[in-house]
């Protein structure tokens, strides 16, 4: 690892030593090793456009998995691929496949992915421009399962990657975004994991004005979802770690 050697046990740990990448390679090396650290030793990072990989950046497979993958044309039978543009939060490969419409051939498919080291992984889908959407998904290279209790930290570190890779890459930059009181104070409820009624509790407002508050939180950060939402408003600074 090239950002130094500790191993980063928190979301706040990783966030922080990102801002130290210079190049979207220190930042995917970054990023491997903390998927390592979990458990997860295959990763893709990849670009999806009406149910096809239009672009794959970089991917971390056993040699051959993936000459075979685009060899073979899988992204049009892989049903994590046929997900992934209709799914509002990260899913597990097996979400996406249900029992009574399973094709054969996807059946094959997942087969001889484990064959070739591909085993139970995790797709995190990130919406992007226009209607391509950013994928990232992580497996292992024998049969496993990630932690319970690891899936929200695997979940925001890969948001994580995903924000600082746009910002190095893409280049893209956000107009400064402005929040008001009670959109802050939520949004500093829900790092912490609270529910919409427990923070209207905590702030002694109606559920339904937390979900405004949010809402329009999550609009003005072109979030799909809370969690994203809650990693912006640590990178731009409006929350704390």
């Amino acid at each position: 690892m090239e950002l130094g050697s500790a191993m980063i046990t928190t979301v706040e740990d990783f966030i922080e030593r990102t801002q130290e990448a210079n190049s979207d390679l220190e930042l995917k090396n970054l990023f491997l090793a903390t998927m390592r650290d979990v458990g997860y030793e295959n990763a893709v990072f990849a670009r999806a456009q009406h149910k096809r990989l239009v672009s794959i950046p970089w991917s971390e497979f056993p040699p051959g998995y993936l000459d075979t993958y685009q060899t073979m044309q899988w992204d049009k039978i892989d049903p994590v691929v046929q997900h992934v543009q209709t799914a509002r939060g990260p899913f597990r490969w097996s979400d996406a496949c249900i029992p009574n419409q399973i094709r054969k051939s996807q059946r094959t498919f997942f087969e001889e992915c484990r064959e070739l080291g591909v085993h139970s992984g995790i797709t995190i889908p990130m919406r992007g421009p226009a209607r391509e959407t950013d994928l990232i998904s992580l497996s292992f290279r024998e049969k496993g399962a990630l932690q319970a209790d690891r899936s929200a930290y695997v979940y925001m570190v890969s948001v994580q990657y995903w924000l600082k890779y746009c910002e190095l890459v893409d280049r893209r930059s956000a107009d400064a975004i402005v929040l008001t009181s009670q959109e802050i104070e939520c949004l500093k409820w829900c790092k912490e994991g609270k529910t919409n009624w427990e923070i209207g509790e905590i702030l002694g407002i109606s559920q339904k004005t937390v979900e405004f508050h949010v809402g329009n939180t999550m609009k003005k950060f072109g979030a799909g979802n809370r969690i994203t939402a809650v990693i912006m408003g640590i990178k731009n600074g409006i929350i704390s770690l």
